[in-house]
């Protein structure tokens, strides 16, 4: 780690470093380090209480920090970040954080319990989705002054409105919905009532070991060491450079002009294994591929077509042909496989028993449909696989390639009728992804909960309510037979047909190890990186 001494401020590492241009043809030098990686699933910037994709989280995890973390050894533990202690009242209703002293802000603000209530606040105020994963603890903006309070400078508590497995709290303020931010300097940088929203996409104000230098969407990113952090990185510039190409990355990484790919495909894997100077780590994560059906099409409300989908698609092919090692065979439900309490998967290919459902259904020639997708690898390789499947059940499907951030605009929007995207829970608890996949109360286009289920026009009255009694059950093991259960009705009634399981693979250079791997993408740690 660098010394005090040897440290470069974000200004001296600017004056010390090639311009971007020359770090594309050039070998990277010793005080920066360059990872390419696909980053154009960002859409509008680093605002925590905004941003809520892959990239986001990975950038805001580094820049900001939360009152509690995940423990990188043990993702079903807590440790404390910025809280030093916390206590849950007798009663189970009330958390009490005691913070740490002598923690700062980027720019050199003491970080206060005021902070801490003040991020939420700012959060439930903004309203936009990751405001969500609060409402789904039963919180609500209207009622946000009672339920977080900041009793002195290094004191912050919570005040339950309602009876809630304490897991689900503590995973929900170890995510980036609990990014605490710099209120003063937000405050600085608020215009027309917008609390810093749009200064935040393309700045920072955190107190992690890096600081937002520059975002050039579909390009780069740039973060820089903050020099008032606990936790200093061992090197002062990252560059993240937008390749998403696995083929190109590994030709950089070849060639020295990048040190860390974090998209590498099955094709170039084997290449790696037969290098000696590059290193593999990987990490098994939540995300999730699945094929999400909206129910606003007609033909997706039926049930039998819905299964029928569900039969056709051989996830196990698409696994051993087209992303071995990387995307693994999860035909199951909404907890992925590393997940407490997740059941087994149930779903191959039957193609005999989907056409006999879409004959059930009133479909016997089949239909059409569109199906958007991403147009990277392996996105584009598996929606043609998954069209061909299709195509041998009658049902004919339009692919729609378009860039990562333009698909999910439009899934947000339900505008899709067929649509292949991936979903990682932010929680390592089953409470989360049950209650954004079984939980729809308003289907309107304003309502305050745009779960998963919202988003595919899914509604089950029955299901919503047991995913909601098993988030309250605080006997442990009844909850996890409540689980499984929910789980197995989901399969059956729910349009989302769960295909695959992301590991999370990066490719270092031997000369720059360090990268943390997580498993959730708010896990992955840059401050260790060094580079000899």
């Amino acid at each position: 780690m660098l010394s005090r001494r040897t440290f470069l401020t974000a200004a001296a590492a600017s004056a010390a470093i090639p311009s971007y241009a020359r770090i594309a043809s050039a070998q990277t030098p010793a005080n920066i380090v360059v990872m390419a990686m696909a980053i154009d699933d960002v859409v509008n910037g680093f605002d925590p209480a905004e941003a809520y994709v892959g990239t986001d989280y990975e950038i805001t995890s580094n820049v900001y920090r939360m009152l509690v973390t995940l423990d990188p050894e043990d993702g079903t533990r807590y440790i404390g970040d910025l809280a030093e202690s916390w206590e849950i009242s007798e009663d189970g209703m009330s958390i009490l954080f005691t913070l740490k002293e002598g923690v700062v802000f980027e720019s050199g603000n003491p970080v206060t319990a005021e902070d801490v209530r003040w991020s939420i606040w700012r959060l439930m105020a903004l309203g936009q989705y990751p405001a969500s994963d609060f409402a789904l603890l039963g919180w609500s903006f209207d009622a946000i002054d009672e339920i977080i309070e900041a009793r002195d400078e290094r004191t912050f508590v919570i005040h339950m409105p309602e009876v809630r497995a304490h897991g689900t709290v503590l995973n929900t303020l170890a995510s980036p919905r609990g990014c605490v931010v710099d209120k003063a300097t937000v405050l600085e940088h608020e215009v027309d009532g917008d609390h810093g929203n749009q200064w935040l996409r393309t700045h920072s104000a955190g107190a992690g070991s890096y600081v937002l230098t520059e975002w050039l969407a579909g390009d780069r990113i740039i973060l820089d060491a903050n020099p008032t952090a606990e936790v200093q990185p061992n090197v002062p510039r990252l560059l993240i450079r937008n390749v998403a190409d696995p083929a190109t990355q590994l030709l950089l990484l070849e060639q020295d002009d990048i040190d860390i790919a974090r998209n590498l495909g099955s094709d170039q894997l084997p290449a790696v294994r037969e290098q000696s100077d590059l290193v593999e780590v990987s990490a098994l994560t939540t995300a999730q591929m699945n094929l999400c059906m909206n129910q606003a099409n007609e033909i997706l409300s039926n049930p039998k077509v819905i299964e029928a989908l569900k039969w056709a698609v051989d996830g196990e092919a698409i696994a051993n042909n087209i992303t071995p090692g990387i995307w693994d065979v999860w035909q199951a439900s909404f907890l992925p496989s590393n997940v407490r309490g997740a059941a087994p998967s149930t779903f191959y290919k039957d193609s005999d028993r989907a056409r006999a459902l879409l004959a059930e259904a009133g479909y016997p020639d089949g239909f059409d449909i569109t199906m958007d997708h991403f147009s990277s690898w392996p996105w584009a390789n598996i929606a043609q696989a998954i069209q061909s499947d299709m195509a041998e059940i009658g049902v004919n499907v339009q692919l729609i390639a378009a860039e990562t951030g333009q698909v999910i605009t439009k899934y947000r929007a339900r505008e899709h009728e067929l649509v292949l995207i991936y979903w990682a829970t932010n929680l390592y608890d089953p409470d989360y992804n049950a209650r954004t996949w079984c939980i729809n109360t308003d289907d309107s286009d304003d309502s305050e909960l745009k779960t998963q289920a919202w988003r595919n026009h899914f509604i089950d009255d029955d299901m919503a309510a047991r995913a909601d009694a098993a988030g309250k059950e605080l006997d442990e093991d009844v909850r996890m037979e409540m689980y499984e259960q929910l789980q197995i009705d989901f399969m059956d009634r729910a349009p989302v047909s769960w295909l695959l399981q992301l590991r999370d693979i990066a490719v270092h250079r031997e000369e720059t190890p360090g990268l943390h791997m997580g498993g959730l993408a708010y896990l992955n740690r840059f401050a260790g990186i060094t580079k000899s």
